[in-house]
């Protein structure tokens, strides 16, 4: 891949793009054969459900919920692959999202990827912050600049209490982005 190449598509963009092929294969599953796979999702406390911390980004109540994410995490993921470290960042923000909603959300099916596009806010701000650095610095701007041309408010998504959104996973994403961001910070030298 020429370096021209790797400025329009970053290496680490490619593990975003799988996943979301993931997530579009999962609903198209669901709608066509009825399977009642929205149970995947995290239930807190339900030890039946922890498997949920895993599946549930992957898991979309409708096509609405899946494009809406889709959009967010092209942006975000898009950005944020940029970053040094961004597959140690993004396995960080994708377990301890998922850890942080069964622990301590409200009783309800947790699913969707917005925990995961909060996260990557959180990382992308995070490393502006912690790492000082042009790049994550230019990242976060990039974000805010993306986000506002595709009508996305970031603090209205983020705080957003309405009831079949799971505003947990909003914030406990964009706190892991936050902890990631500073945990992957390259040590004073």
């Amino acid at each position: 891949m020429s370096k021209s190449e790797r400025l329009l598509f970053p290496k680490n963009f490619k593990y975003v793009v799988y996943a979301m092929l993931v997530m579009c294969a999962v609903l198209l599953v669901e709608t066509l054969l009825g399977l009642p796979i929205g149970r995947l999702g995290i239930v807190p406390h339900s030890t039946a459900h922890l498997t949920g911390i895993i599946s549930a980004p992957f898991v979309h109540g409708n096509w609405p919920h899946l494009i809406g994410n889709l959009l967010g995490l092209t942006i975000s993921g898009y950005i944020a692959s940029r970053l040094p470290r961004f597959k140690r960042a993004t396995v960080f923000i994708f377990l301890t999202t998922g850890l942080l909603v069964w622990l301590f959300a409200s009783h309800a099916n947790h699913i969707g990827a917005s925990g995961i596009v909060m996260g990557y806010y959180g990382l992308l701000l995070g490393s502006a912050v912690f790492h000082r650095n042009v790049i994550g610095i230019l990242s976060f701007v990039a974000l805010i600049v993306a986000t506002y041309y595709a009508n996305i408010n970031f603090f209205a998504t983020l705080f957003d209490f309405s009831a079949n959104t799971s505003s947990a996973s909003h914030i406990f994403g964009f706190i892991s982005g936050l902890a990631a961001a500073y945990l992957t910070k390259s040590p004073l030298k």
